[in-house]
């Protein structure tokens, strides 16, 4: 039985929204930021965020070459390039919202590694440059290729280096702990472990219960920030999971670069942290056994990250993966991030397709004027 206490102070919210990964607490902040009266509640399902917020391999980034080249001849010129625009402006309100500082940001710049089969890209650079003039202060890419052997990569591998400014590092720890202190700060409310079900609307309140906890959380407005698993809340919502699996390396000794890589469209991303290198990555390799809400690592990915370092990246040093995990990311066609209106005051925000860190901050504010349009 709950006390009086509890009945008027924990149960009743303007907002609850589910998920406290990096869309729930951006669209929470947000929301605060427009309405600083409004009460807001974040239910999540795990002792910490659930998905890939915390999982991720830190890159602030907008999208390499290749995969730039990929999706302009799946869905367009035109939804590529405003693709790339909510990405980069998601990290500036990012940025703007918490500070270089409180997540760890380090501009070293991006590369991306150009093997053979995808050599011809480069001869599109200064095309995918004027299709992003308007979005950059300058272009967004160039060709790096003397700093190949200077970072000591395999030249059997790498067959050119493009470079970018504009992309940049952070450290996901940080991040994170900053959002839920921002959040906190603002007055939102978190309740860990809680395995949210929406329940029928009674009079004009919503219901959300637990398939653990007898407690019954109400409120005028729900928001599902659950990306990969919205369909566990929301089953009319389309949208496919993806595992990301990660390791990092042991310290390499005299590691030669610094800054955030990606390796064939995207599919392999690494990076310095500290003289450890983090690489992810192989979802490519099998996208079927990929297409999972399971945690864990495979052997077949794991080898080919193996092989990556060995082979590309840092060969002939020597390391030892220390450390190996997989987070859940959400899916779509167009790449697009999705907000949707699921039910009377219900919404969905999903489909970051990997680019949480970039996109969150965006889609959390269109999901907080969405949101707040019905009060």
């Amino acid at each position: 039985m709950l006390s009086i206490w509890e009945k008027n102070s924990f149960i009743n919210f303007d907002i609850i929204i589910i998920g406290s990964g990096i869309l729930g607490l951006s669209t929470a902040i947000s929301i605060k930021e427009i309405d600083p009266d409004k009460d807001v509640l974040i239910l999540e399902r795990g002792t910490l965020p659930s998905g890939a917020s915390t999982k991720n391999a830190g890159f602030a980034c907008f999208g390499s070459l290749t995969e730039i080249i990929a999706d302009c001849g799946r869905v367009g010129e035109s939804a590529t390039a405003e693709l790339v625009e909510k990405r980069w402006k998601g990290i500036g309100m990012l940025r703007h919202r918490l500070g270089d500082e409180a997540i760890g940001l380090l501009n070293y710049g991006g590369y991306e590694l150009i093997a053979g089969s995808h050599l011809h890209c480069t001869d599109k650079i200064d095309a995918v440059n004027r299709l992003l003039k308007s979005i950059f202060s300058d272009d967004a890419f160039s060709k790096a290729d003397s700093f190949i052997d200077k970072f000591g990569f395999s030249r059997n591998f790498a067959k050119s280096l493009v470079f970018s400014k504009y992309e940049s590092q952070i450290d996901t720890g940080k991040m994170m702990r900053s959002l839920l202190k921002k959040a906190q700060s603002l007055g939102v409310v978190i309740v860990n472990n809680f395995d949210a079900i929406i329940e029928d609307a009674a009079s004009d309140r919503l219901t959300v219960a637990s398939k653990t906890s007898p407690v019954r959380f109400t409120s005028t407005a729900i928001i599902s920030c659950s990306n990969a698993f919205t369909s566990f809340i929301l089953p009319g919502i389309d949208i496919r999971p993806g595992r990301g699996q990660v390791v990092a390396t042991s310290p390499v000794r005299g590691l030669r670069f610094k800054g955030v890589f990606h390796i064939e469209e995207g599919y392999y991303y690494f990076r310095n942290f500290g003289d450890r290198v983090i690489l992810g990555g192989g979802r490519n390799l099998d996208f079927k056994s990929e297409e999972t809400h399971s945690f864990g690592n495979t052997g077949k990915v794991l080898d080919k990250l193996n092989s990556l370092l060995r082979e590309v990246i840092i060969p002939g040093e020597e390391f030892e993966i220390e450390c190996a995990w997989s987070g859940i990311m959400g899916f779509n066609e167009s790449k697009l991030p999705l907000v949707a209106e699921a039910g009377e005051n219900i919404f969905a925000g999903f489909c970051c397709n990997g680019m949480g860190v970039a996109l969150a901050s965006y889609t959390g504010k269109e999901l907080a004027e969405t949101a707040l349009k019905n009060f």
